[in-house]
C-alpha cells in the first residue's frame, strides 16, 4: 500500500490492463524513434552542413501535421481508432526499412533523405490524433494526467537512451543501421496492439462531404471553450519559439561546440533527461488541480533557459541549461495535453486532439525551418534568443488571465475526481 502511495496516479493507469499493454509496447517502438530521429538530423548535417537544409529535414518530418492532423482527426471521430493504428504502425515500419535499404545500398542523398522524411511527416500527422483519441478510449478521465505523464517519462527516457545508442551505432556501424533497428522497433508495439481490446462507440454514418465542417466544429469548440483557446495559444507560441530549438541541435553541435554525433547525443540526452523528470512528477501528481499556475511557471522558464543556452560557450554549462530546458518544455506540453483531454467530449475528441497535435508538432516544424534559414545569415545564437523574447513577452500576457484559468480549471478537476 505504501509503494502504490509513493506511485500516486502511476500505480492507478498502470492497473488498466489496456494501457498497460500498450505502454509495454511502446517502450521499443518509441527508443527507435529516437535513434533515428537523432540519426536523420546529423544524417542531414553531414550531407550538407546546411542549417537551411536542416531546418527544412525537420520542416518536413513534422509539418504535414499542419494538413493532415484536422483531417486525421475528424475521422478518428468516424472509424474505428485502434485499426488505424495498427496500419500506421506498419507504414512506419516500411518508411524505416525503406530509409535503411537506400542509406545502406550507398545512394541516399539530402533530396531522397527529405522526401522519406515527408513520408514519415504525413504518416505522423495522421497517427498523431487516432493516437491521442485511442489514449482517451483506452483509459479514464480520473487516470488522464497520470497516462499522459507516463507516456511522456517513456518518450523522454527514449530520448535520453536513443541518442546515445543512435550516436554509437554511427560510430561503429554507420548511420545505415540505426534505421534499421527502428524498423524492427515497430514490431513488440504491433503485437500489442493486436492485444488490445478498446470499446468505442461507433458513430452514427456522415457523408463525406461534412469533414471540412466537422474539422470547423472542433476548432470552433477549442476557441470558444473556457480555456482551451488561451492553452493552445500558449502551446503555439512556446512550440514555434520554444521547442524548434530541440530540431536544431545538430547545428548547434557541429557549429557553435565544435563537437561530432556524440556531442548531438550528450546534447539531445540532456533535454530527455530534463524531460523525463517532468514526465513522472507529473504522473505521480495525478490531478489538474493547479496545473494552469504551473504552466505559466514553466512558460517563463522556457524563455530563461533558452537565453542561457545561446548566451554560454561552455558546452558543460549548456548541457545543464539544456537538462532544465527539457524539463520546462516537456512539463508545458504534458499540462496542456492533459487539460484538452479531460475536458473534451468523446464525440469531438479527434478533432481537438488534432488541434494540440498541429500544435506541438506541426508549428516547431515551421520554427524550425525560419530559425535554420535565419542561422545562414545571423548564426545559431540570434534566432533562438529572439524566439525567447516571444515567448517571455507570452508569459507576461499569461499573467493577466492567471486568475481565469485557475479557476476555470480547478471546476474541472473537482468534476472529473
Amino acid at each position: 500500500m505504501a509503494f502504490k502511495y509513493k506511485l500516486g496516479g502511476i500505480s492507478v493507469a498502470m492497473a488498466n490492463r489496456n494501457y498497460r499493454i500498450y505502454t509495454i509496447g511502446a517502450v521499443p517502438s518509441l527508443l527507435g524513434t529516437w535513434v533515428q530521429r537523432m540519426a536523420v538530423g546529423w544524417f542531414a548535417w553531414e550531407l550538407t552542413g546546411s542549417g537551411a537544409w536542416l531546418g527544412l529535414i525537420a520542416f518536413a518530418d513534422l509539418a504535414p501535421s499542419v494538413l493532415s492532423a484536422p483531417i486525421a482527426g475528424a475521422f478518428a471521430d468516424r472509424v474505428n481508432r485502434l485499426k488505424v493504428v495498427r496500419l500506421v504502425q506498419y507504414m512506419s515500419l516500411f518508411q524505416a526499412a525503406a530509409l535503411a535499404a537506400i542509406t545502406l545500398s550507398g545512394v541516399m542523398t539530402i533530396e531522397l533523405l527529405f522526401a522519406l522524411a515527408l513520408i514519415q511527416g504525413i504518416v505522423q500527422g495522421i497517427h498523431q490524433p487516432f493516437r491521442h483519441a485511442l489514449l482517451g478510449t483506452i483509459v479514464s478521465r480520473s487516470e488522464m494526467t497520470a497516462a499522459i505523464g507516463i507516456n511522456s517519462t517513456i518518450w523522454n527516457s527514449s530520448r535520453l537512451i536513443g541518442p546515445a545508442i543512435s550516436a554509437l551505432v554511427i560510430l561503429q556501424l554507420g548511420v545505415g543501421a540505426t534505421f534499421l533497428i527502428n524498423a524492427f522497433s515497430y514490431v513488440p508495439m504491433l503485437v500489442g496492439l493486436y492485444m488490445i481490446s478498446a470499446e468505442q462507440r461507433p458513430a452514427a454514418k456522415k457523408s463525406l462531404s461534412r469533414v471540412p465542417a466537422e474539422i470547423l466544429e472542433g476548432i470552433r469548440y477549442a476557441t470558444g471553450h473556457k480555456f482551451i483557446g488561451s492553452i493552445m495559444f500558449m502551446l503555439l507560441i512556446f512550440s514555434f519559439f520554444g521547442r524548434a530549438t530541440a530540431e536544431l541541435l545538430p547545428g548547434f553541435t557541429g557549429a557553435v561546440f565544435n563537437l561530432g554525433p556524440d556531442g548531438l547525443a550528450v546534447l539531445t540526452g540532456a533535454a530527455g533527461f530534463g524531460s523525463l523528470f517532468s514526465g513522472i512528477w507529473l504522473s505521480r501528481r495525478g490531478t489538474l488541480s493547479g496545473l494552469s499556475d504551473i504552466l505559466i511557471v514553466m512558460v517563463c522558464l522556457i524563455a530563461v533557459t533558452q537565453i542561457a543556452f545561446v548566451a554560454t560557450d561552455i558546452f558543460f554549462v549548456a548541457v545543464v541549461v539544456f537538462i532544465v530546458w527539457g524539463f520546462v518544455m516537456n512539463g508545458s506540453g504534458i499540462i496542456c495535453q492533459s487539460l484538452i483531454q479531460a475536458s473534451v467530449p468523446d464525440a469531438i475528441r479527434g478533432r481537438v486532439v488534432s488541434l494540440y497535435g498541429i500544435l506541438w508538432l506541426g508549428t516547431p516544424a515551421v520554427g524550425a525551418f525560419a530559425m535554420g534559414v535565419a542561422s545562414d545569415f545571423f548564426g545559431f545564437r540570434i534566432p533562438v534568443a529572439a524566439g525567447a523574447i516571444v515567448v517571455f513577452t507570452t508569459f507576461l500576457w499569461s499573467l493577466t488571465r492567471r486568475r481565469r484559468l485557475r479557476d476555470n480549471i480547478n471546476l474541472v478537476a473537482k468534476e472529473n475526481s
